[in-house]
């Protein structure tokens, strides 16, 4: 082990790199440039000129990688079925699915004083290269609303502005204004919050900040389609409780809260307030962080949406110093992190999310699972993180091979479901006895092979499925359409009309692909069909309305 004070000065500034290097990849770019270069749109023509996304695609939706533009070559190989790059950009299309990421960045004044204002890029207008154009681009796609917020500048220099360093009370006002500027322009895309840099106590309190100051505001819920984490086990407070560098207290909340480092000292790992660099890839650690999200989701009325985990491997370098004849880091047990040490951890990782299930905190519409996607960073990056890559220049790295081989002996399928609608009321008009109703059903693919073909959802008034009320077609993946990925990320709402209902209760039932156009996986069709009830009342109540002062 490299002696402690060393050990730990070195430790903090490569960690401090590697955290700084996600943000970089826009903070670079953006820097003296022109807005549509920063997001990639070089061609200032109409966004119809720009390739669509792949609507082909065979790839596993519950793989995931960054890669940069240069790397999706890279993609087929490995069987990655989604991908980022931390950005908004014109990549063209590939099998795997690209999720956009939007940065939220809070303002500071010349004295570097936070303001109450934010940016947003791309920008909020319709211009060629601002969000609006982009939705054109990329219609129903994946959008990430900022990227580690929670996360601001290292102790002693607060002109270091580290990832989207945004407070949780802005981050929230920015959240709302991109959530409905993306929605009224594009209701099919997804919108999701920015991923924190781990789920401890201390980026808890950010997203309670974050949660509350929505309601406050706006007097609603927060909005999300799909929640979104990062999970990386990184201390944020040094052992006497400062600010480490390292993750940081996250901005707004209690330092109290920071898990602590160990000070080298290997006695301190089973301390829960303490995130040893040996546990950077502990599993048991792995598996809190995990469950505290959801836990979080389930008690916030959140347990009905997918979450994904955008972002996961390992930070910590595996470099030897030839000078020293030492290694550039290792842990408080005097390991570092060298290849066959990650390779462990990212098939450690990858079964511990194919088989995390809970029927108390899981998503239903996915079989409780805890996870419905997860993210490996990344294909290749040059410096900090490196020691996880998948590619070394023109081959896999042995963490790439192992990443490849799990993937392919995984199945791919598609599964469709309904989802089990609410009961609905529909009132004659006055002097009728029947109304005509509209049925609706939102279908989901829990499998994880996109479906590639059109499919009809019928209704039927009989639970032998013969007395046909109605029956919608969900579209082929097309230009327009992601179609029905898998995963049970994306639903999409089908709706007939039932004309001549009498008054009372009335069951109907609903079957996905009711023309067998689909040949499904594990489940088969068994879960293709759901029911709902519709009430036609003999009465109604009319009350007055009262003004509230």
């Amino acid at each position: 082990m490299i002696p402690a004070t060393r050990w730990t000065l070195r430790t903090l500034a490569a960690v401090m790199l590697g955290l700084v290097l996600l943000v970089s990849i826009w903070q670079k770019e953006a820097s003296g440039r022109d807005l549509a270069d920063f997001a990639g749109a070089d061609d200032q023509g109409s966004p119809a000129g720009i390739l669509a996304p792949s609507v082909t695609a065979a790839a596993n939706c519950r793989y995931g990688v960054s890669a940069q533009p240069s790397q999706l070559s890279w993609l087929e190989q490995l069987g990655a079925g989604w991908y980022l790059d931390f950005h908004v950009r014109d990549n063209g299309p590939t099998e795997a699915e690209y999720v956009l990421t939007i940065a939220t960045i809070q303002d500071k004044d010349a004295n570097n004083n936070r303001l109450d204002t934010y940016t947003v890029l791309p920008r909020l207008n319709d211009d060629p290269g601002g969000l609006g154009w982009w939705l054109d681009v990329w219609p129903g796609a994946i959008w990430l609303v900022g990227n580690e917020p929670d996360r601001g500048p290292n102790p002693g220099n607060p002109t270091d502005r580290v990832q989207n360093d945004t407070m949780p009370d802005i981050y929230a006002q920015a959240y709302h204004e991109v959530y409905h500027f993306i929605k009224e322009r594009n209701p099919q895309a997804l919108v999701a919050n920015a991923g924190l840099v781990e789920v401890t106590p201390g980026r808890l309190q950010y997203l309670d900040i974050v949660w509350d100051t929505y309601f406050d505001l706006y007097h609603a819920p927060m909005p999300v389609d799909i929640w979104n984490m990062h999970l990386y086990i990184l201390p944020e407070v040094t052992p006497s409780g400062q600010p480490n560098g390292i993750a940081n207290v996250a901005l707004g909340t209690n330092p109290a809260l920071g898990k602590r480092e160990s000070g080298g000292q290997a006695s301190q790992c089973p301390l829960n307030s303490v995130y040893c660099f040996a546990e950077h890839d502990d599993m048991a650690r792995f598996a809190e962080q995990v469950e505290a999200m959801r836990t979080w989701m389930k008690d916030h009325g959140q347990r009905n949406k997918p979450l994904i985990l955008s972002e996961f491997s390992i930070l910590y370098p595996y470099i030897f110093d030839s000078e020293t004849q030492t290694w550039f880091l290792t842990d408080e047990n005097g390991n570092n992190f060298n290849p066959q040490r990650v390779t462990d951890f990212l098939e450690a990782g990858f079964a511990y999310l194919e088989s995390a299930v809970d029927g108390q905190l899981g998503y239903p519409a996915d079989g409780n699972r805890l996870v419905q996607q997860w993210l490996w960073y990344g294909v290749e990056v040059t410096g900090p993180g490196d020691a996880s890559n998948l590619v070394n220049s023109e081959s896999l790295t042995q963490m790439g091979q192992a990443y490849q081989d799990w993937v392919a002996a995984k199945s791919l399928y598609t599964n469709l479901l309904p989802d089990p609608p609410a009961d609905i009321v529909a009132a004659p008009a006055a002097g009728q006895t029947t109304v005509t109703a509209t049925l609706t059903a939102d279908v989901r693919n829990n499998g994880t092979l996109r479906a590639g073909v059109p499919l009809s959802v019928t209704f039927y008034a009989d639970e032998a499925l013969n007395q046909v009320i109605g029956t919608a077609m969900v579209p082929a993946p097309g230009a327009d359409f992601p179609g029905m990925t898998g995963c049970a990320t994306r639903h999409v709402t089908v709706e007939v009309s039932w004309a001549g209902v009498g008054f009372g209760w009335h069951d109907y039932w609903i079957e996905v692909d009711s023309g067998g156009d689909i040949v499904e996986g594990p489940g088969g069709e068994l879960d293709n069909v759901t029911q709902g009830r519709l009430l036609v009342p003999f009465t109604q109540l009319f009350l007055p309305t009262m003004p509230k002062n």
